[in-house]
C-alpha cells in the first residue's frame, strides 16, 4: 500500500505542493521562534543570575529582604568550601554587600558597594570586563574603589581621589570608610547600574569591621538541574531559622513568572497555528478522497478490504508530512544559522533600553539558540497534526460500499 500511496500523492502535483508548502513553513517557522525564543530566555537568565549574584544565593536569614549589614553570616569559610565541592557547582562566590552614601568634596550619592574576589566573580560575570579607565584593583592602594562613570561624574571623582563611604555596621551604629578610586566602569542599562561600586573583600569586611563574615554566597551552578540539587544540598547543610538559601527564581519571582508566562503563550500560540492547519489539511484530503471514489470503490471490488483502503489515506498523509518537514526543516535550519551568526540588532529596529522585573537588558542582539529536545517536540507535534488531520478522511474512505463507489460518476 505504501507504494501506491507514494504514487498517488503525485498525481495532483500542485495539491500536494500546497500542503506540504504549507506544513514546511508552518513547521520552519515554529523552528526558527524557538531558536530566538531560546537564545532570548537563556540570556535573560544569565543576566538575573548577574543581577542576584548567582544561580544559587546564600545569606543570614532576612538579607535579601533588608539588604541590612546588621544580617551576616558568621564564620563562612567552612560553608563557602562546602557549596564549592558540591556536584554541578562550578564557583561559590564570597562577597560583601553594603548599602551605603558615598560623598566626595562636591557632594554624596548612594552607593551599592560590593567586596569581591574578581578571580572568583569571572565564573558568573568578568565586571573587570566593563573597565573603561584605570585598575580593577590597584594593588598598591589598601582600599582601591571602582565605581561607575556616572556615579564618579556626579561626585565630580576621577583616578586617585579620595572618596568617604558612610554606612551602618553590624551593631547599628554608622562608620565612616576612605576609599581611593582606583577604576571607572561604563554605566549598564539599567538606572541602578551607576549606584554600583566595587573594592576589594578584605577592604569591604574592614569599613564595616566585620572580620570574616560575608553577607552572601553566590553559588554558580553548571544548569538548571544541578541548580536545584544544589538549592537541596545546601539547605540540609543550614540551620533555616540563621540561614536562607534560595535560587534566582525565588530571588525574582517576577522575572522567572514573566519568562514561564511567556513561554507558555507561545506553546499556546503553535497549538492555535497548528490546529488552523489540521482543519485545512483535513480538508484538502477529504476533497481528494472525495475526488477518489470511484477509484476507492474499484479497489473494494478488487478483493482490497476497507481497513487496507483506509491505510492507504494514512500513508499518503505520513509521505505528506515527511516531505513536509524535511522541506521546514531545512527552512528552519538555515533560519537559525543566520540568526545565530548574524543577529538581529533590536536597537537598530528602534528599541531602547529594556528593563524586566528590575533587570536591565544590556544585550540587544537577538540570536538563535538550538535545543534538540524542544525541536524534536515540535517535529512530532508536526507529524501528529498532520496524521490526526488524516483520521477522518480514511474513515470516510473505509465506509465506501463498493457498489455505490463504482456507480459514483456513472
Amino acid at each position: 500500500m505504501w507504494k501506491i500511496a507514494w504514487r498517488n500523492l503525485w498525481r495532483n502535483r500542485t495539491r500536494t505542493l500546497i500542503i506540504a508548502s504549507a506544513i514546511a513553513f508552518s513547521y520552519g517557522l515554529m523552528l526558527i521562534s524557538m531558536g530566538v525564543n531560546a537564545d532570548s530566555y537563556a540570556k535573560m537568565e544569565t543576566l538575573a543570575q548577574e543581577a542576584v549574584g548567582g544561580s544559587v544565593l546564600v545569606h543570614a536569614r532576612g538579607w535579601w529582604e533588608s539588604q541590612g549589614s546588621d544580617r551576616v553570616l558568621e564564620d563562612p569559610r567552612p560553608l563557602v568550601e562546602e557549596a564549592g565541592a558540591l556536584e554541578g557547582v562550578e564557583e561559590a562566590i564570597p562577597r560583601v554587600i553594603i548599602q551605603g552614601l558615598l560623598s566626595s568634596a562636591r557632594g554624596n550619592e548612594a552607593v551599592r558597594l560590593s567586596g569581591v574576589v574578581p578571580e572568583r566573580e569571572v565564573a558568573l560575570n568578568d565586571v573587570r570586563e566593563d573597565l573603561v579607565a584605570g585598575a580593577f584593583f590597584d594593588p598598591e592602594l589598601e582600599a582601591p574603589l571602582v565605581l561607575s562613570q556616572g556615579l564618579a561624574e556626579k561626585l565630580n571623582l576621577e583616578l586617585g581621589d579620595k572618596a568617604v563611604l558612610t554606612a551602618s555596621m553590624r551593631n547599628g551604629e554608622v562608620t565612616r570608610a576612605l576609599f581611593w578610586v582606583s577604576g571607572l566602569t561604563k554605566t549598564g542599562a539599567a538606572g541602578e547600574a551607576e549606584l554600583q561600586a566595587y573594592t576589594t573583600l578584605a577592604a569591604a569586611q574592614q569599613a564595616l569591621q566585620m572580620g570574616d563574615a560575608l553577607t552572601q554566597i553566590g553559588v554558580v551552578a553548571r544548569d538548571s538541574a544541578a541548580q536545584a540539587m544544589i538549592v537541596e544540598a545546601l539547605r540540609a547543610r543550614v540551620d533555616p531559622q540563621a540561614v536562607e538559601v534560595l535560587n534566582w527564581q525565588d530571588a525574582i519571582p517576577e522575572l522567572s513568572g514573566l519568562l514561564e508566562f511567556d513561554a507558555a503563550v507561545n506553546w499556546i500560540y503553535f497549538a492555535v497555528i497548528f490546529l488552523i492547519v489540521l482543519f485545512a489539511i483535513a480538508n484538502t484530503f477529504l476533497m481528494a478522497v472525495m475526488e477518489r471514489v470511484r477509484e476507492y470503490g474499484l479497489l473494494s471490488a478488487l478483493g482490497v478490504g476497507p481497513r487496507s483502503v483506509g491505510w492507504l489515506v494514512v500513508w499518503e498523509a505520513f509521505f505528506l508530512a515527511l516531505v513536509g518537514l524535511a522541506v521546514g526543516f531545512v527552512i528552519g535550519i538555515s533560519g537559525h544559522l543566520t540568526i545565530a551568526y548574524i543577529g538581529i540588532d533590536m536597537a537598530a529596529l528602534g528599541a531602547g533600553d529594556i528593563e524586566m522585573a528590575g533587570v536591565g537588558m544590556s544585550e540587544l542582539v537577538v540570536r538563535s539558540h538550538l535545543e534538540p529536545g524542544r525541536w524534536l517536540v515540535a517535529t512530532l507535534m508536526v507529524l501528529a497534526v498532520v496524521m490526526i488531520s488524516a483520521v477522518y478522511p480514511a474513515v470516510r474512505a473505509m465506509r465506501l460500499a463498493p457498489s455505490q463507489a463504482m456507480r459514483f460518476y456513472e
